[in-house]
């Protein structure tokens, strides 16, 4: 399995991926909401574990693109991709320049992870919500 990060919710996956719902980039090695909140510099976050052999990262990126409007804001919910390796960092700033997103989605390499709380993990399942 590879790993995926990226600050969207809003993606179409194989029933074999991972999706964690967590908190990167801060400088905080114990995050929490309130910490994140409080502007530790984490941004909320979903790690995607996936099977290459299933689901492409450029299909990754189809659906962050498609899925979520990037815009500047504060660390907590800055637009972002973290890499993993040079070719995933190649593909993704060559994909955000060619649709005009380079301005405000921020291409970085990846930082420590850490789960977020419990009530965080499926949320919009625990809430009976669809994510379109």
């Amino acid at each position: 399995m590879e790993s995926f990060l990226y600050s969207v919710q809003n993606i179409s996956l194989s029933p074999r991926s991972l999706l964690t719902v967590g908190y990167t980039g801060g400088r905080n090695a114990k995050p929490s909401y309130e910490s994140v909140c409080g502007g530790d510099g984490h941004t909320e976050a979903i790690q995607i574990e996936y099977d290459p052999e299933q689901v492409s990262y450029d299909s990754l990126l189809d659906s962050f693109l498609q899925g979520h409007q990037p815009m500047r804001s504060k660390a907590q919910y800055k637009s972002a991709i973290w890499y993993h390796n040079d070719e995933q960092r190649k593909i993704a700033e060559q994909r955000m320049e060619e649709t005009g997103a380079a301005p405000v989605v921020d291409v970085d390499e990846a930082k420590p992870w850490y789960d977020a709380e419990d009530y965080h993990q499926k949320y919009y399942d625990k809430q009976n919500c669809t994510v379109m």
